[in-house]
């Protein structure tokens, strides 16, 4: 059975839920995303994606081999689309891609890809109900913060206490089905400079 989360949860959550910690918004992330589209029947495959642009912004590493790069960036994407037949429930899915090194103050996009009968078995739109993006870098995680949650998060979850209510709730995201771009039929969508170095996992 897919997760349900009552909306009435997530609306006293955004209400009630602790405010970011001063530190976290005081404090430069080494990596920011820019921008989040999503895009509905694209390439050979007529499938659906979410293509994320990521800015380098410091090395946080001062043992690195080069400061003006950040390596070992890991990128999830959870997403959540309402139930096609179970009112008030949904289906998630969960993927990742680690980059191995991006340039700082230059601009990489990513792309995860969801197939085309995937998305019309459950009768999904262009966007999801809910997603969230979770960034490490050295395998340290990237907080939340009231500076970077409007490009993290969907607007239903824009406080610590939602997003943790929606992971907790979609604890058996499907994986597999939402690809990266080198998993998926449609290859990198990304092209020349903007596309950045994986480190590849055949497995989501």
């Amino acid at each position: 059975m897919h997760p349900r989360i009552p909306s009435l949860f997530i609306l006293v959550s955004l209400l009630l839920g602790p405010a970011f910690s001063q530190l976290s918004a005081q404090t430069q992330d080494p990596v920011t995303v820019k921008n989040v589209k999503f895009y509905s029947k694209e390439g050979a495959y007529k499938d659906y994606l979410c293509e994320i642009e990521l800015e380098g912004q410091v090395n946080p590493n001062p043992e690195a081999t080069n400061p003006k790069y950040v390596d070992d960036v890991k990128v999830s994407l959870l997403m959540g689309y309402p139930h096609p037949n179970k009112s008030g429930e949904f289906i998630f899915h969960i993927s990742e891609v680690v980059i191995a090194t991006m340039e700082v103050k230059k601009s990489r996009k990513i792309g995860f890809w969801l197939p085309y009968d995937i998305a019309q078995r459950d009768n999904v739109g262009k966007e999801p109900e809910f997603w969230y993006i979770d960034i490490e870098v050295d395998n340290s995680q990237i907080p939340i913060s009231q500076a970077n949650v409007r490009n993290r998060a969907s607007s239903n979850l824009r406080n610590p206490t939602a997003i943790q209510s929606m992971q907790n709730q979609a604890s058996n995201a499907s994986e597999g089905i939402l690809l990266p771009g080198y998993l998926s039929g449609n290859g990198y969508r990304e092209r020349g400079e903007n596309r950045p170095p994986f480190i590849r996992k055949e497995e989501n």
